[in-house]
């Protein structure tokens, strides 16, 4: 069976649980497996844009509600001007004790929903800003690019999440290390095409290494640690 939109991977989910009522349980899953994807799926295919605006003495503007983690930011206008990411502890010394007058921001922080920045824009701005964005779900979208090029991470995935439903320990245990070998394969994949400190994969406070990342994909999957 092809595996290229929402209805095939319903279908397929149906056939390899191997019950005839679970119509109703089978989006659920899918759901659920869109929500552990977004927490350790980091890929090129998810980086977006968005052009954000600052007036003057603004020091906010709206994150894109689809973001997951920010990737790079800098004024529309002068790519060299990169403005770095930092910590809201780091935003808060900031604005406190060094940069108290209205300029071009030189730095952002995330906060809540917002992007905040220091130190206050002294005139208007429009910045670049690329992010990783949420994978689009199917429910509304009928098929998307996991489904296009890594349609074994929805499926086991899909399937690992029915495993507590079906009180199925033993599944949900194979499908778990299914799910992370499936997972990893597809950042390694990633990583080939990409060169960066920040591992790809995971949305960590500091950059990670292989170790760190296992372990942080097995935590956003629930399985304990080894």
């Amino acid at each position: 069976m092809a595996l290229a939109n929402y209805s095939d991977l319903q279908s397929a989910l149906a056939d390899w649980l191997a019950r005839t009522d679970l119509a109703d349980r089978i989006p659920d899953f899918i759901t659920l497996a869109e929500a552990t994807l977004n927490k350790v799926l980091r890929d090129t295919r998810m980086i977006g844009s968005a052009s954000l605006s600052l007036a003057t003495s603004d020091y906010e503007v709206a994150a894109p509600t689809d973001m997951l983690e920010p990737v790079i930011m800098f004024n529309a206008s002068d790519p060299t001007k990169v403005v770095e990411q930092i910590s809201v502890e780091q935003l808060v010394m900031i604005r406190r004790h060094r940069l108290k007058v209205a300029s071009h921001p030189k730095f952002f922080a995330i906060v809540g929903r917002k992007i905040e920045v220091a130190p206050v824009a002294d005139q208007s701005y429009t910045y670049a800003f690329r992010y990783y964005q949420s994978i689009p779900d199917l429910a509304s979208n009928t098929t998307n690019w996991v489904m296009t090029y890594n349609p074994d991470l929805y499926l086991y995935t899909a399937l690992m999440h029915a495993a507590p439903f079906l009180n199925d320990q033993q599944r949900m245990t194979v499908l778990g290390s299914t799910v992370v070998q499936t997972i990893q394969a597809a950042l390694n994949q990633n990583r080939s095409a990409v060169f960066d400190t920040k591992t790809p994969g995971f949305s960590l406070n500091s950059p990670s290494d292989n170790a760190t990342t296992s372990a942080a994909m097995n935590a956003a999957l629930g399985k304990p640690a080894n």
